[in-house]
């Protein structure tokens, strides 16, 4: 009797919709010249589920190329977590200041990224995107 409550009860679970289901809409890139101040990275979240999304955090990483390693190069978070309510965006940019020492990844002319959307003890999702170069022309999301 027990055995099938329990599997009446992921049974039931697969049914419902997602309480809460966060996924990152895009990640756009604007550099306006190779240097950290004329560089912003947006990363878009959106929460489809049927609930308001708990996201701890939001890691920002780059590399050079696949052969490289990822590096966190910002991390988005809040004392007491990132609250997405159902059916809204939420958009978190990273904008380095003038003179503010940033990883020289993004300073190149080709480099990948990716964001790593955290939740309370878990990974929720993740997306990558690669970028390449074209001074004053905002990238849009492939």
């Amino acid at each position: 009797m027990k055995k099938f409550f329990v599997v009446g009860a992921a049974l039931a679970a697969l049914a419902l919709p997602a309480l809460a289901e966060v996924r990152v809409d895009d990640i756009l890139i604007n550099q306006v010249s190779p240097k950290a101040e004329s560089t912003n990275i947006r990363v878009n979240l959106f929460n489809n589920g049927a609930q308001a999304a708990r996201v701890s955090s939001v890691d920002l990483q780059v590399r050079a190329n696949d052969g490289d390693n990822w590096q966190t190069i910002k991390t988005f978070d809040h004392k007491n977590y990132l609250k997405i309510m159902p059916h809204k965006r939420l958009a978190l940019d990273y904008l380095p200041a003038r003179g503010e020492s940033v990883n020289p990844t993004i300073l190149q002319p080709e480099f990948q990224v990716r964001a790593v959307v955290n939740g309370p003890g878990m990974v929720m999702t993740s997306a990558e995107r690669p970028y390449t170069a074209h001074y004053g022309l905002p990238q849009m999301p492939r």
